[in-house]
This record gives C-alpha cells, sequence and structure tokens, in this order.
C-alpha cells in the first residue's frame, strides 16, 4: 500500500467491498443503541497515481448495524448513482430519506436502511436537484437548509450560489440565487434562527495550475487561495430574499461546530480555521493547521469579533444532531495532524477534554449520538471508526460522552481496515 501519492499511501489505500456479521465486541454496547452507524468517503476504481485527488474519489459508505448489545453486521460498499459519480462526502438522514452527500452541483443519491442504493428521485418536482455535503436541518421545523455551489456553472463564469430549503417531506420549497463577485469554495454553511450564513472566503474556483502546466498537478484540485479576496459572510434572511454582508478576518473554513443567535442578536459562530489553504504551489488541502475559533458577528455594526479558542488544532467538528441553528454547550472535534486524539469543547466553561486513542490509532470524525431520555445536552456517546497502524485493521470505539477520557464502552472489531474518508451519522432504527 506504499505510494508516492499521500492520498493513495496506508490507510488512504483504497479496499474492496466485503460484509460480515456477528462482529467480535470487547466491552458492553448500550442496549439502546439501535441503529446504522454510517461513513462516506473516497475509495478510487481507477485512478491516476500522480494526479489522484480525495475529492474526487468514488464513494463508499461504510456501515455497522447494532442492536440488543450486538453488532449484527459489517457492510461496504460504492454509492452507485444514475449520473456516474457516486457522492463520496456525507451521508445523513433528513425525514424518512437517507441520503449520500457531495458538493459542486451533484444530486444526492438516495439509499435504505440494509445500504442498498434505490433509484428513488431526491426532492421530488424539483428543477434542479443540485445540493451540498453539509446542510443543516432545524429540528423545530424539520426543514433542511443548504447553501450550494455547482461546478458546471463556475466553469461557465457564474458567480453565484444557491440557498436551497427542503420541507421536512422531502419536498424542495426554495432554490434561490445568490449573487457573487467570485466563485468561492462553500463546503459547509451554518444556520441560526433567522439567517443561514453565505461563507465567501478566499479559496475560489481557478484552473490556474492546469492552465499554467497543461496539465493537471500532482493531487490537484481547482481551487487556488486569493489573497485579494475579501473575506466576507452574508446573513441571508431565512424568511425573505434580503441578505447583509459582513467583512471577516481573513481565513478558511472546511467545517463548523454551530452558530446562533445570543440574546442581544449577535450571530455566534463556533468553527476550526485555517489561516490560508490551497496556496498555488500546494494544491492539497495540507500545510496549514485549524484551530478552534469563535465569531461574534454584530449585525448592527456589521463587524465581526475573532477570538482563537484552543491552541492545538483539531478538525471534523459535530456537534448535537438536534441543535443546527441553535445554543449550544458542547462541540466534539478530531485533534489534526496524529489524529489519535477526540476532543469535548465546554464552551460555556471554556475548558475542552480529551480522548486519548493511543499512539497508533488514527481515529475518523467523532459522532455525538444523544441518549433517549437524556438529562442533559451531552448525556449521550461519542463514536467513531479507528484505524491501528500496527495491525492494519479498524475497529468501531463508542465512548461515554459523560466519562469523555475514559476507556470506551465499547469495541467493535471490523473485518477489514476502514480508509479515512469524509462524514457520516447515526442513524436511529428502534
Amino acid at each position: 500500500m506504499k505510494s508516492k501519492n499521500k492520498f493513495l499511501d496506508g490507510n488512504w489505500h483504497p479496499v474492496e467491498e466485503t460484509s460480515a456479521e456477528n462482529l467480535k465486541v470487547s466491552g458492553e454496547i448500550p442496549e439502546e443503541l439501535a441503529g446504522l452507524f454510517l461513513r462516506n468517503g473516497p475509495n478510487p476504481k481507477k485512478f491516476d497515481e500522480a494526479n489522484y485527488h480525495p475529492f474526487f474519489g468514488d464513494g463508499m459508505i461504510h456501515g455497522l448495524r447494532l442492536e440488543n448489545g450486538q453488532a449484527l453486521w459489517y457492510r461496504n460498499k460504492f454509492v452507485t448513482s444514475p449520473n456516474g459519480f457516486g457522492p463520496n462526502t456525507h451521508v445523513m438522514k433528513h425525514g424518512n430519506k437517507i441520503y449520500a452527500l457531495v458538493e459542486g452541483g451533484l444530486a444526492p443519491v438516495i439509499m435504505d436502511e440494509e445500504m442498498n442504493f434505490l433509484d428513488d428521485e431526491p426532492f421530488p418536482s424539483a428543477q434542479n436537484k443540485r445540493f451540498t455535503a453539509h446542510p443543516k436541518i432545524d429540528s423545530k421545523s424539520g426543514e433542511m437548509h443548504a447553501i450550494s455551489y455547482d461546478f458546471n456553472e463556475y466553469l461557465k463564469g457564474k458567480e453565484q450560489v444557491h440557498y436551497v430549503v427542503i420541507d421536512k417531506n422531502g419536498k424542495q420549497t426554495k432554490d434561490q440565487i445568490i449573487e457573487l463577485s467570485s466563485r468561492p469554495m462553500v463546503h459547509d454553511c451554518a444556520i441560526t434562527e433567522n439567517y443561514i450564513l453565505v461563507f465567501d472566503l478566499p479559496a475560489t474556483f481557478n484552473l490556474g495550475r492546469r492552465e499554467r502546466q497543461n496539465k493537471a498537478s500532482s493531487g490537484d484540485y481547482p481551487v487556488i487561495w486569493d489573497e485579494d479576496h475579501n473575506s466576507r459572510v452574508g446573513l441571508q434572511s431565512r424568511h425573505s430574499d434580503e441578505i447583509t454582508w459582513i467583512d471577516v478576518p481573513k481565513g478558511f473554513l472546511f467545517h463548523i461546530v454551530n452558530s446562533y443567535e445570543n440574546e442581544t442578536g449577535e450571530v455566534i459562530l463556533d468553527f476550526c480555521r485555517y489561516d490560508k489553504l490551497f496556496d498555488f504551489e500546494n494544491p492539497l488541502p495540507m500545510g496549514h493547521k485549524p484551530f478552534l475559533t469563535r465569531w461574534v458577528i454584530d449585525t448592527e455594526k456589521k463587524s465581526c469579533k475573532q477570538t482563537m479558542l484552543d491552541d492545538r488544532s483539531m478538525e471534523f467538528s459535530r456537534v448535537h444532531p438536534d441543535l443546527d441553528g441553535q445554543e449550544h454547550q458542547f462541540g466534539y472535534m478530531l485533534n489534526d495532524g496524529s489524529l489519535n486524539r477526540f476532543f469535548k469543547r465546554d464552551f460555556f466553561k471554556d475548558q475542552t477534554k480529551e480522548h486519548f486513542l493511543g499512539g497508533n490509532k488514527q481515529a475518523a470524525e467523532p459522532v455525538f449520538i444523544p441518549k433517549k431520555n437524556a438529562v442533559s445536552e451531552d448525556d449521550g456517546f461519542v463514536v467513531g471508526f479507528v484505524y491501528d497502524k500496527t495491525s492494519d485493521s479498524s475497529e468501531f470505539v463508542i465512548i461515554d460522552a459523560n466519562n469523555f477520557s475514559d476507556e470506551p464502552l465499547a469495541t467493535v472489531s471490523l473485518p477489514q481496515r476502514v480508509p479515512f474518508g469524509f462524514h457520516g451519522s447515526w442513524i436511529n432504527l428502534d
């Protein structure tokens, strides 16, 4: 599994489809965890080793079914799509549909609870099915909100993104064009009670590397850092077409923790911030560290105050699944670099706890699962796939979020390693 391309080397190397039943469990799986854990990521079927980039790898979803304290099965399958390319970035449930997702203008793919990919049409009657990898669900209304950009529109020179709303029944109720002055990479979005946040940041669509070299460079991706780009956030009203643009400190984000409006009407955004990314000579999203950061956006003064919350680099931030757009106390992150620690941030107490997985372990995104009768926001479990470099194998860990630094409650041994990937979700099935 050695490769000169970082994203084909070691645990990035693709695997074959497989399945197994009645998996070995160390410890005890909580009885109330009856459902399916799904994780999406790139697993290229074919690749040009010199030029392969994981953002273009074929989507593969890894699934683990838990019930009655047992790990019933593990499966991994390529995402099959009528559009050809299988979405490779996220998988999540909205309403009664499970969607495999990717950004850039492609439609989601619907799958069932047995990990079969269906011919069902997403968002029936919608004129265009373009979507994104990181929509946000308002648990109060059941609506799913997204900011979507379209590579095909960018190629045509159109400087715009789309504000898309899907109601609780899976029907598209809005596809509003938001005009921009550039073509930014908008990987994530955020909602509050009254706004959806549009991140117009300096990582912008550009074919400059290809045009200079007349070919793709190693690991190329058509996004380049634009130092002259004015960093700003659009506060797009959820109730009208009005949008307010506010300048913010220069930087970039892949992922937010969450956002909300405080009692004075300020917009609070917690996220993992990069000083810079996608330099011209560095097409890979590497070389710059993300740090947990808070923006306090004053909607009256149209100003933004920035505070770094922790001096340890961290990424793949998650929050309680029912709190998108609402005030949160806790967030969960993975340490950037060695990938062997989960972090639990208490934003009220300004404290961060860590769960050390082991010197030879490398984890994926931590996902929080609330207990069914939770008595506090952090009453639940933190779960995720973990790769063991020593044994070249993977496992699934279940951590008590209230006793975050303790040993896992349970560890499930998987029949093969799970390559590094992107995002996933817990799907309750009881």
